[in-house]
């Protein structure tokens, strides 16, 4: 049962993940040039990760060719660097729904590299922006590769005992 709704969870999910990137770009402009701050953009970040992984889930449970895994954990891995390039940049960057001791060994791991750096990390920082185009391609290829899952039947897979 739940291998036949994964489909279609999958294609929805592509989906949605690439409509909220144009949202996601907006957020971060508005973090940039009003008094909103960036929380709405790293909120968004955050449900696009979720949204990231549960592609991949999606794949597994609906046992989906390996492409559309693939495209999940690049996806997860891509939104996974930005918060790492936002990290070396700005170690003190914390989330405010994250617990202290993620906070406390986040800037344990990522102060000494922001000081290694020495004045060159925001130039590392600044790759959020680019990595972002390579979130946004991705993204745009999952839903491509989820419009080829849509018209094809979906497997089966016959076990023999």
């Amino acid at each position: 049962m739940l291998a036949r709704l994964a489909r279609p969870a999958y294609i929805g999910a592509a989906w949605l993940f690439a409509i909220l990137i144009p949202v996601q770009f907006f957020f971060a402009g508005t973090g940039m040039f009003s008094n909103t701050g960036f929380s709405p953009h790293v909120y968004l970040g955050l449900i696009l990760h979720a949204i990231s992984g549960a592609l991949i889930a999606f794949a597994v449970i609906g046992r989906m060719p390996r492409r559309a895994i693939e495209y999940g954990v690049l996806q997860f891995v891509l939104i996974g660097m930005q918060v790492v390039l936002v990290r070396v940049a700005s170690p003190s960057a914390t989330i405010s729904i994250e617990p202290q001791f993620v906070s406390n060994l986040i800037m344990a791991v990522m102060q000494p590299i922001h000081d290694a750096l020495r004045g060159n990390a925001g130039s590392v920082g600044a790759f959020h922006a680019v990595n972002a185009l390579a979130i946004s391609a991705v993204a745009v290829l999952t839903v491509m590769y989820s419009r080829k899952l849509g018209s094809a039947a979906p497997t089966r897979v016959r076990v023999t005992t």
